[in-house]
């Protein structure tokens, strides 16, 4: 993953109820590929969103040499922008367009005319940069809107009660904290700018997942960081929950697993919130050259008994440090890394049964 890959590593395993680790039984996901990206790697940390029926996938970073970071590979940032028509089932990707700079690892928010792209970063900066981006007869349109408070990649975001929030991520690509800051931008002004909302208790988090219910912002898992001995950061791997109710944040019920760089934002549906595969940190440590891939499991929280229930694993391979779009009742995963240091082009439709 981003950056932190040869960082010394520890998970902190939580206790859960024996409700909140059964496997539910039944399957109540199908998975079917889309067209992959034309790019035969793929990227992590992508920006994406779906405008119409028009899917776009901008940035990103992967190891275009294929040679892994642990044989001193070189990650590249890279800034094309990429279209797909949905609607039509002959469609092909084409660049469309190009970032104002290489960039990765920012959050994407999806609105119904436009995709908001926030922050990210290369090798050597994050970015505080925020923009819109819109899609208008076959053109994309990128417009600049308020700047972050803050430089900020592997952050985590979602849309609550029309309101922006960003929470987390890295301030530095060598920072060896991760950040507790909260970020929100009013979308029901013509002149908002962003505005610092109360932090994270305890710990700040980077890749950690957003997800928003009717009555609360939801923050799922990611990881906290410190420095060890050597000024090298440790990742200690979360299993909690966190919800903000507009004022102050409450430890939510815990995970049945650790998930680090799952997709995000979470796939909200009614009555349920849905956290798709991420990395449980089970194989840290382990030659990754011989590594399995990432967990293959959905995390439904029941939003009546506010319990997490780990559901049977997909029949798929399924991506962390990607975005995730929701298209109608479809939710897309888009791109990502599969194993450490290596990327895939598919594209996931996850349907969910009614």
């Amino acid at each position: 993953m981003h950056r932190s890959t040869e960082s010394k590593l520890t998970c902190l395993v939580g206790i859960a109820t024996a409700s909140a680790l059964a496997l539910a039984s039944a399957q109540e996901t199908s998975v079917r590929a889309l067209p992959a990206l034309p790019d035969a790697h793929g990227f992590a940390g992508s920006f994406a969103g779906v405008l119409g029926d028009t899917l776009l996938v901008a940035g990103g970073a992967n190891f275009p040499d294929g040679v892994m970071p642990w044989k001193g590979g070189k990650k590249v940032w890279h800034d094309q922008i990429f279209a797909l028509d949905l609607s039509n089932k002959e469609s092909t990707w084409r660049v469309v367009g190009t970032l104002p700079q290489a960039n990765g690892y920012g959050v994407s928010i999806q609105r119904e005319d436009e995709i908001i792209f926030i922050g990210g970063g290369n090798l050597t900066e994050n970015f505080s940069h925020v923009a819109s981006i819109r899609w208008n007869e076959g053109k994309v349109t990128i417009t600049p809107w308020p700047a972050l408070p803050m430089t900020c990649a592997n952050a985590c975001a979602v849309i609550w009660k029309n309101h922006i929030h960003v929470i987390g991520g890295l301030e530095k690509p060598d920072s060896t904290t991760a950040s507790a800051r909260h970020f929100t931008f009013d979308l029901s002004s013509a002149d908002a700018t962003w505005k610092e909302a109360a932090p994270l208790p305890k710990h700040g988090l980077m890749l950690a997942t957003a997800g928003a219910t009717d009555d609360a912002l939801w923050v799922i898992g990611g990881c906290s960081l410190a420095a060890d001995t050597d000024n090298k950061a440790v990742r200690t791997y979360q299993p909690h929950s966190w919800t903000f109710d507009g004022k102050s944040w409450e430890r939510g019920p815990n995970l049945p697993r650790c998930v680090v760089a799952a997709v995000s934002p979470a796939w909200q549906r009614k009555g349920e919130l849905l956290v798709v595969g991420g990395d449980d940190g089970a194989q840290v440590g382990k030659d990754p050259e011989k590594h399995q891939g990432f967990c293959k499991t959905i995390m439904r929280l029941d939003e009546t008994s506010k319990t997490w229930i780990e559901e049977d694993a997909l029949d798929a391979v399924l991506p962390v440090t990607a975005p995730a779009v929701k298209h109608g009742e479809t939710y897309l995963l888009i791109s990502g890394e599969i194993r450490p240091g290596v990327r895939t082009p598919n594209i996931l439709e996850l349907t969910r049964k009614p």
